[in-house]
């Protein structure tokens, strides 16, 4: 279905607007209950892991982004998730996750000596991270139909954004970018204002695995430049653990926990990290990884349930989810507007939904 469809069958189901009894809803004002409705209706489905009838796996299928891999990253002194005696590492959450379906790790033990961990040599993973600012000038029109050039590839990239007719309009396409980024380029995501623990404010952040010079926003005819900065972070040197002299290696489930039970590990053994089992914890930029003396993880997979698309009648994006739940959104819709407006058909809404989804 179309956005343009469930624009129309919104309406539809609003007689009271088309009959004149009120003011009609503008085009953004139905694009924001439909995409509040889609984020109810995810989080039904997280409540109940997607095993409900109302939302399930299949639903969300086209969301689902299967083994994603990251290169754990061993803490320094500096970082802010750094603990004195306790042993972990981390990886940095990509900017379109929404629900982790499941998490697997790589383990590294020693079968002859198992209470001891191998010993394996660290290297350095660089990233280099771009910090520009939205431009807050410019002349109409602005932003839509985001676009990307890279004149050299890894090296410069410029972004032009035209269309729209004011900068209070530029909330349409921040995440069209934002997700442009990271579907389109393995070697570039892009976020928006918080990165690792930080917030930059009004600004994208660029975050690159290969070297880049530059990166410009233009928007309304005034570009706004960032300057890029190398950071680097210490990871395990995966290529080594072939020439351990004693070494077994699995792939082992990663249980992530909440982080009171997890501070119970230092008191409680039955709590402890295993070599089949390791403890995470999720923050809102961080999975961070727990171990103890006997193993050493090198590596993180996961499965997760990205971001949705915005609806959008400005972008001509429609919704993502199957085509099954797209009446769902708009009866829910529906009832949000009903609701904002204190309709006296919302009681009625509420129940003829029930009837037909039960």
């Amino acid at each position: 279905m179309t956005v343009f469809e469930l624009h129309i069958q919104v309406n539809q189901r609003l007689q009271e607007v088309a009959s004149f009894k009120r003011d009609k809803y503008k085009p953004e004002e139905i694009d924001l209950a439909l995409n509040k409705a889609m984020f109810r209706l995810l989080e039904m489905g997280v409540e109940t892991n997607f095993q409900d009838d109302q939302i399930n796996l299949g639903h969300v299928a086209a969301l689902v982004q299967k083994n994603k891999v990251e290169e754990v990253i061993l803490p320094s002194t500096s970082d802010p998730i750094y603990e004195d005696n306790i042993l972990n590492a981390y990886s940095v959450i990509p900017p379109d996750l929404y629900w982790t379906i499941n998490a697997r790790a790589e383990v590294v033990t020693d079968p002859i000596n198992c209470n001891i961990a191998p010993s394996l040599a660290s290297t350095t993973k660089t990233e280099y991270v771009t910090i520009v600012p939205f431009p807050s000038t410019g002349s109409a029109p602005y932003y839509s139909n985001p676009s990307v050039t890279e004149p050299v590839l890894g090296t410069l990239y410029s972004l032009t954004l035209t269309g729209f007719n004011s900068t209070n309009s530029k909330y349409v396409v921040i995440n069209n970018i934002i997700e442009y980024f990271y579907r389109s380029n393995p070697n570039v995501t892009a976020y928006w204002e918080r990165y690792r623990d930080k917030y930059y404010k009004d600004s994208f952040i660029f975050v690159s695995k290969v070297p880049t010079t530059s990166i410009t926003v233009i928007a309304g005819g005034q570009a706004s430049l960032g300057n890029t900065v190398t950071n680097t972070y210490s990871i395990y040197n995966r290529g080594l653990i072939a020439s351990l002299p004693s070494k077994d290696v699995k792939i082992s489930s990663v249980t992530i926990q909440e982080e009171d039970t997890l501070y119970e590990k230092n008191t409680n053994r039955y709590y402890l990290p295993k070599k089949n089992r390791v403890l995470a914890d999720q923050t809102q930029d961080y999975f961070i990884l727990y171990r103890v003396e006997s193993f050493i993880v090198t590596r993180f997979y996961f499965d997760y349930i990205r971001k949705p698309r915005t609806i959008s009648l400005a972008l001509n994006q429609s919704c993502e989810l199957a085509d099954k739940t797209h009446p769902k959104i708009v009866d829910l819709a529906v009832e949000i507007l009903r609701l904002d407006t204190k309709d006296q058909a919302y009681p009625a809404t509420v129940q003829d939904t029930q009837l037909r989804t039960n």
